[in-house]
């Protein structure tokens, strides 16, 4: 009776982390190359139950003690574009399908980190930075631009007045998923190593979106609110019988 309760526990905790992952989809559904998450489930491993009958081991079969969350698998699957005219943005795109993606390089405090998206501005400076002040890279490092009068050709060469003055620097992954989400847009790469991407080309003037699916995950949170409701009342059954055998199984009146 009481393994009832922890299955059901588990189901309820694995649908809250469920929920956690699709309200930050959906609140992210509107950011600039955001990349939505999915959560995937396991069942923890089976083991073996047996009883002890005059000193034998006898198999009673296999029990499951439950699920959990296996892993937060990030979905890198290009957003739509958006032409907004604006200088300071640019997006990448990337013919083909399967294609391993590609993305800007910015410097933070903690070191390197990659985005796609694409949504930067010149600082006072001059110097060509994200949404929150991280330089973007390129060949030569930060990149300076002094203005926002600047011209990025389909290679990633920058050009102020008609002269190069550096190239973005945009690099792939053999394994995305070794990518570890770092904030809403930004991932870095511990377990991993930027290589030089190719096959790729800058468009200025545009924006890559968000790649949520808002019908998907408004469907999937149903089914989780569904599912969480379900496992609930289970836990309030195994609550009211086992409070009966408590109470009333074995009493004299």
């Amino acid at each position: 009776m009481l393994r009832g309760l922890y299955l059901a526990s588990t189901g309820m905790l694995v649908q809250e982390m469920r929920q956690d992952v699709i309200s930050n989809n959906l609140a992210n559904a509107t950011t600039g190359g955001f990349k939505s998450a999915v959560a995937t489930v396991r069942s923890f491993p089976e083991m073996l139950l047996q009883r002890l009958e005059k000193n034998q081991a006898i198999p009673i079969g296999p029990f499951s003690p439950g699920v959990m969350v296996d892993n937060i698998y990030t979905n890198t699957e290009p957003g739509p574009l958006t032409e907004t005219g604006h200088a300071t943005d640019l997006a990448l795109v990337q013919p083909g399908v399967g294609v391993s993606p590609a993305f800007f390089v910015v410097r933070t405090p903690g070191g390197e980190a990659y985005t796609r998206n694409g949504q930067f501005q010149v600082d006072p400076g001059g110097w060509l930075v994200t949404a929150e002040g991280y330089p973007v890279q390129g060949q030569n490092g930060d990149i300076y631009v002094g203005t926002t009068d600047f011209k990025v050709d389909a290679g990633g060469r920058i050009l102020v007045n008609g002269q190069v003055v550096d190239q973005l620097r945009v690099v792939t992954f053999a394994n995305p998923a070794l990518l570890q989400r770092q904030g809403d847009t930004l991932f870095t790469a511990p377990g991993a190593q930027a290589l030089p991407a190719a096959n790729f080309q800058v468009k200025q003037g545009w924006l890559e979106e968000s790649n949520v699916d808002l019908a998907r995950e408004l469907v999937d949170m149903l089914a989780v609110l569904r599912s969480y409701e379900a496992n609930q009342k289970v836990i309030q059954t195994e609550d009211q019988t086992l409070a009966k055998s408590v109470n009333e199984v074995g009493s004299l009146r």
